[in-house]
């Protein structure tokens, strides 16, 4: 596997390079090469650390990196900061969030604050490393643990990372005293994934072809392959309106609310077809796959897709679509 790398995973790779780094980085002690470096509680919610100076005729770089936050969130702030510092066009004073949520900046705000995450993942997690690594370990969840571990990350940042490599179809979610600690999935998956914060289900994705698990301490970190193609044939000589019309039915969907849930089923099946029609590969396999993903994942949908006729009706259905 070969990847294209931007602008800012190279620079932290010649940043690397020239100081001949070596797993797990010593981020502060390159930070203090580049800058002056204090630690202080920062009283504003969500601010992980403050960059000053940066690229200012005169003055040395000044970083305060909040000590509030646990250590591994500390290390990955660092290394944030570092990236801001090295790459060229960073300029000013610039106040980081690394969670974007509920903040408002400026576009170029956001793109100056993912180009210091790309640094950041580069520089602490090296592709090549990442790449050999996921190589030489076919369970993902191993590849996860690995990580934290000879890279001295955290668990989420660890899954990001992954996450930006990994094929598609894949999901993951680290569990912690049974509760979703969080959650997310590889580039190009359809099947959502479960809400932050909320009862961990041992029975996700039953429909996954692998399951994988392993531990760091308290969390338990999952990791599923979902499937790409599902080869299913129907010999329900019935078409996919009656199968539909019949399903409805067995689930007691009242007659009002009929007509909506038709609906709701019809918008998910096309929306499966679609985004397997964008990726080039329309095949009824793979619109079943798809139409899998994106039902079994809608609890508002979940009697339906239990039903014992939900496969004859999405096959049916995706082999009119596919024709």
């Amino acid at each position: 596997m070969e990847l294209t790398l931007g602008a800012p995973a190279r620079f932290a790779q010649r940043l690397t390079a020239k100081y001949k780094l070596t797993l797990p980085i010593d981020v502060r002690a390159i930070l203090e090469r580049y800058s002056d470096v204090v630690e202080a509680v920062i009283p504003i919610k969500g601010v992980d650390g403050v960059c000053l100076n940066l690229k200012v005729p005169g003055k040395r770089p000044r970083v305060v990196i909040n000590s509030s936050n646990p250590p591994l969130r500390r290390r990955f702030t660092e290394a944030h900061e570092l990236g801001h510092i090295v790459i060229p066009w960073h300029k000013g004073t610039i106040v980081d969030h690394l969670d974007p949520e509920h903040v408002e900046w400026s576009d170029d705000y956001w793109v100056f604050e993912e180009e210091a995450n790309q640094f950041a993942a580069e520089l602490l997690m090296p592709s090549s490393w990442m790449l050999d690594l996921l190589e030489s370990t076919p369970d993902p969840s191993k590849a996860h643990k690995q990580t934290c571990e000879q890279c001295n990350v955290s668990a989420l940042a660890a899954s990001k990372r992954l996450s930006s490599l990994l094929p598609k179809n894949m999901v993951f979610v680290c569990e912690k005293d049974g509760e979703v600690e969080f959650s997310g999935k590889t580039n190009g998956t359809l099947a959502n994934t479960p809400f932050w914060k909320t009862t961990f289900d041992a029975d996700s994705f039953t429909y996954a072809t692998q399951h994988f698990i392993s531990s760091i301490g308290a969390r338990r970190l999952h990791w599923w392959t979902l499937p790409d193609k599902v080869n299913e044939v129907s010999n329900d000589p019935r078409s996919w309106r009656a199968i539909l019309d019949a399903i409805v039915e067995d689930i007691g969907v009242p007659v009002d609310d009929q007509k909506r849930f038709k609906a709701s089923v019809n918008g998910v099946l096309a929306a499966a077809n679609s985004a397997v029609r964008q990726r080039g590969s329309h095949t009824a396999a793979s619109v079943v796959a798809a139409c899998m993903q994106r039902f079994h994942d809608r609890d508002d949908l979940r009697s339906f897709a239990e039903h014992p006729n939900f496969m004859d009706f999405v096959v049916k259905r995706a082999s009119e679509l596919t024709q």
